[in-house]
């Protein structure tokens, strides 16, 4: 009798070499597939990055309509000059400081404002976007935009910002295009400088 109930304990068992193959083939599959998931991730925290900047803008063009005054959007890097965080802020009282309430968000690393000189395929990409406009690019480490009661920018010109990823280039780059009537664009670049819209 203890014999055959053994026995039956056996047949649902799994050995030690099963067990050895499944695990190796697991670590396998996960060594595949793990290089292609972190590019996306990347990707998709510079995507979320140049999103939040493009939110901040019209957070602070609805602010300026709201309050039917001239409000300010800030870009400045963050206390103690730390160049992979930047600050950028619905400036509502217009003090240069970021107070208690008002609007704000931190980029970091994974996507924040870098300068546009070295990014590829730029001038294709505003050829499309803007033709015939010569844009202002904003300082990535300080820099204003000001929008005025009506929501357009004043002056009226194109703002183009660019956004990396300090921990992954290969994610390539984004730019938040605010064009003089407020209205905002998305474009999105591998590391190539392949440009196409998003939004």
């Amino acid at each position: 009798m203890c014999d055959a109930q053994s026995a039956s304990w056996r047949e649902y068992g799994f050995s030690l070499t099963e067990l050895v193959v499944t695990l190796a083939v697991a670590l396998i599959l996960m060594a595949i597939g793990l290089p292609s998931f972190l590019r996306a991730y990347h990707s998709y925290l510079l995507t979320n990055s140049a999103s939040q900047m493009a939110d901040i803008l019209r957070l602070t063009r609805y602010d300026a309509i709201r309050l039917n005054k001239q409000v300010n959007c800030q870009v400045q890097q963050t206390y103690g000059g730390d160049p992979t965080l930047t600050l950028v802020w619905a400036d509502s009282n217009q003090n240069g400081v970021q107070d208690t309430g008002e609007k704000m968000i931190l980029l970091g690393p994974s996507g924040n404002l870098v300068d546009g000189s070295s990014i590829p395929g730029t001038s294709a990409m505003l050829s499309q976007a803007v033709s015939g406009v010569s844009p202002a690019t904003p300082s990535p480490t300080g820099s204003v935009i000001t929008f005025d009661a009506r929501g357009a920018v004043t002056p009226q010109n194109v703002n183009v910002f660019y956004l990396g990823s300090g921990i992954a280039p290969e994610a390539g780059y984004r730019a938040v295009l605010l064009m003089p009537a407020g209205s905002i664009q998305i474009w999105t670049a591998d590391a190539s400088g392949y440009w196409q819209q998003v939004r």
